[in-house]
């Protein structure tokens, strides 16, 4: 077995109580420093992707690059070495029948939802091509990464009316509100009760034997069905719209599942946070400030902050975009201000002598 991580069990430990809101000892710390010396390179990874499509598509080249990764650099806390591949945010738009365009930095979704009438109900189709592709791909990372500690994490299915602005079109959907509520809250019900069918063949197949699995966004692990949720469409609708036709999905999936994180996208979806605080089985929030706003572990967002916190859900708080001194700083302020329970901290790559400061920093100012 080759390991490139040597502290699985306390990581493991630590996410388990994280998402069940118990204490953690310190906060959780997402953190890397380069490995001492040349890592040696697999060759295959010095291969360049023909074009975007293989670039997403190709796992041989994919997971070559990905324990290339893991021997420069090491992960230390509850950093851990993962493999993922997404076919763009939201695979379940192709699961249902839309088609990709594949670019250097994202996957296009065609919408061919044109009619509610002619495209419902969404049914599970086991033969759909990217379906069957995904799963392919994903026994091939299993394969690859086989003998190595790499987690093949659970790629970014998506959720609710996400998926459908996908497939349909996200301006239409603002017009389907008024004009077609009653097809959009059936169109959305159809995809939340068609979750869980895509989500267990792919958990069956990348989770360990203890049960633990990876999901692909935000570097979450833990022990049992592990996932990000979101719906980004929220910075578009108002609270009670939100209420209706998002948090009975949302809902749905955190009784199904064991481990989840909510992907709050953006100052426009703040005024749906009192919702989602009241998720039972919600283990935590992710707060990303978006563009042209303040950095995360600004003052800004403490209030936000204090609100995730007093309703007993954990916090997710990015601090990479921060020079090393700079985040180490940042999350010290946080600390100071809402105390160190049920925090996960992103920091940057940062020297090998500076994370071990911070760990024992971590371990004595930060106890839980």
């Amino acid at each position: 077995m080759v390991s490139f991580k040597n502290n699985w069990e306390e990581t493991y430990q630590r996410f388990d109580a994280w998402f069940r809101g118990e204490k953690t000892g310190r906060p959780l710390m997402n953190l890397f420093v380069p490995r001492d010396g040349a890592a040696p390179c697999d060759a295959m990874a010095e291969i360049p992707f023909d074009d975007s499509a293989d670039m997403y598509l190709n796992v041989e080249k994919n997971v070559a690059r990905c324990i290339n990764r893991c021997r420069e650099y090491e992960p230390l806390a509850e950093a851990f070495p993962k493999i993922d591949m997404n076919l763009g945010a939201g695979s379940m738009a192709l699961y249902l029948g839309s088609e990709p365009t594949f670019a250097p930095d994202t996957i296009w979704f065609s919408h061919f939802v044109e009619e509610y009438e002619q495209a419902l109900p969404f049914t599970f189709n086991p033969d759909n091509v990217w379906w069957k592709k995904h799963l392919e791909m994903l026994h091939e990372q299993v394969r690859l990464t086989a003998g190595t500690d790499i987690m093949v994490c659970i790629p970014d299915i998506v959720e609710n009316i996400d998926v459908l602005s996908a497939i349909r079109d996200p301006q239409q959907c603002c017009f389907d509100i008024y004009d077609y509520p009653d097809e959009m809250a059936q169109a959305v019900s159809q995809i939340s009760d068609l979750y869980m069918q895509y989500y267990d063949p792919i958990y069956d197949i990348v989770k360990k034997p203890g049960g633990q699995s990876a999901y692909t966004a935000f570097d979450i692990v833990a022990t049992g069905k592990t996932a990000k949720i979101q719906c980004d469409f929220g910075a578009l609708i108002q609270p009670s719209v939100f209420d209706e036709y998002v948090i009975p999905g949302l809902q749905r999936q955190c009784s199904e599942m064991d481990n989840l994180l909510f992907h709050l996208d953006g100052p426009e979806c703040i005024v749906h946070v009192d919702s989602l605080m009241k998720l039972d089985g919600l283990g935590a929030l992710q707060w990303t400030p978006g563009e042209r706003n303040e950095l995360g572990g600004s003052e800004r967002w403490f209030d936000l902050y204090k609100k995730v916190r007093c309703a007993g859900k954990g916090l997710w708080i990015a601090l990479d975009a921060y020079e090393p001194s700079q985040a180490i700083e940042a999350a010290d302020r946080i600390v100071r201000e809402i105390g160190a329970g049920g925090l996960y901290f992103q920091f940057p790559v940062m020297s090998r002598d500076m994370a071990e400061s911070l760990m024992i920093k971590a371990e004595k100012e930060w106890k839980i």
